[in-house]
């Protein structure tokens, strides 16, 4: 793969060095979030070595705060040089699976100006771009104090934000991950992890008048699709585009010989700002209802929501976005363009609670996908951009 990255300033030799070097043993210690797979150890090694590396930095209160059962978020705090605004930036610790690549996922290998390996670009360059940027503020203090969060959980229900903010104040926030340099995304979508239970009386498979759930799910999906045709890509919005629609698993059944006495879609659905998941289940029980009117008369089926996370607009997040941008143009060559996304963060979390929020991060891609890659020289220019913010939003 061949990834074009913008001129300009980069760090020095020995901190870029050290930078990819933290990033590789962030990449080789598993922090698969145990939401998604069931044998997925947590966050609790990466934020032992997080937490470990920071402690050794001068001038840099550390906090390790447990959200769930072996699983913490970490807080490195470092103090300004006078009254400036609170910034402080979040970052999560966990990762998505490995299915497909298991034997090489842990063991992060070089492809260029590439670094290769689970969770490199979604989310750990952003980690360990935010340990350099603590480890320079330490030496270099903004006019303002800087908080760094190391979060867990936001590839599941974000519980390691959630429980954040629930005691926790700043001035502004910037929700890192990886969506390329000279980019500060200012609005996404929400979505709804959602399941489709159909249920029907179990009854031997030679009994063709019985109510077959199979057939009747295959009539509720075709209707999940036409309100992903007819609603959802005939009304984009206007900066996060077309909210998305997609089919994750069927569950249910027991043999062959045997009508299913209950089958189990799950899906997802995005929700545009200004919507809420509510709109989407809404539309789907009135598919529902057509379905059962139009060919399933005795049609058993019921959506359940699993996960609801918010869509997310910017708000007050002015200033913020002024210096975020004028530093992005010293390091290189450009000031950052806004966008909004039809993927979701936790930037949507510290938002609703009052922090204004902007996301960026450095380049990278295939999250969630065979060979996940960061580019390097993106990440270093990412550090540099950072520790500009923070002396250019409090004035300095």
């Amino acid at each position: 793969m061949t990834v074009e990255h913008s001129a300009g300033d980069t760090l020095p030799d020995a901190e870029r060095a050290e930078l990819e070097q933290v990033l590789e043993t962030l990449v080789a210690i598993n922090s698969v979030n145990p939401w998604i797979a069931a044998n997925g150890p947590g966050e609790a090694e990466v934020a032992a070595f997080i937490g470990g590396w920071l402690r050794r930095l001068p001038r840099v209160e550390v906090i390790v705060d447990e959200v769930l059962p072996g699983r913490p978020n970490v807080l490195a705090r470092v103090s300004g040089t006078g009254s400036g605004p609170h910034l402080c930036l979040n970052v999560h610790t966990d990762t998505v699976d490995c299915a497909g690549w298991r034997d090489r996922a842990f063991t992060p290998r070089r492809d260029g100006d590439n670094l290769i390996g689970l969770g490199v670009a979604d989310n750990k360059a952003q980690c360990a771009a935010l340990m350099m940027l603590v480890k320079r503020l330490a030496n270099d203090p903004a006019p303002g104090p800087v908080t760094a969060i190391f979060a867990i959980d936001e590839e599941g229900p974000s519980q390691g934000t959630r429980h954040l903010v629930k005691n926790f104040a700043a001035d502004a926030c910037i929700t890192l991950e990886p969506f390329g340099l000279g980019r500060a995304c200012v609005q996404h979508q929400g979505f709804g992890s959602l399941d489709l239970v159909v249920r029907a009386a179990a009854a031997h498979g030679v009994q063709d008048d019985a109510p077959d759930a199979g057939v009747q799910l295959a009539s509720l999906i075709a209707g999940l699709a036409q309100i992903d045709r007819e609603t959802l890509a005939a009304n984009p919005h206007p900066v996060t585009g077309k909210a998305f629609f997609h089919t994750s698993f069927i569950r249910g059944g027991t043999d062959w010989g045997t009508y299913p006495a209950e089958l189990t879609l799950g899906f997802e659905f995005g929700t545009s700002p200004g919507e809420t998941l509510q709109d989407r289940i809404n539309e789907i029980n009135r598919m529902i209802d057509e379905v059962r009117e139009r060919e399933h008369p005795g049609l058993q089926a019921e959506v359940i929501i699993r996960l609801e996370n918010e869509p997310f607009t910017a708000e007050g997040h002015e200033e913020l976005l002024s210096a975020y941008s004028a530093a992005t143009a010293e390091v290189i060559g450009t000031p950052a363009e806004t966008f909004g996304l039809n993927s979701w963060a936790d930037s949507a979390i510290t938002q609703s609670a009052g922090i204004p929020t902007i996301l960026c991060g450095a380049t990278g891609g295939d999250a969630h996908a065979i060979d996940e890659w960061a580019n390097l020289p993106s990440v270093a220019q990412l550090v540099l951009i950072l520790h500009r913010t923070a002396h250019g939003y409090g004035g300095s």
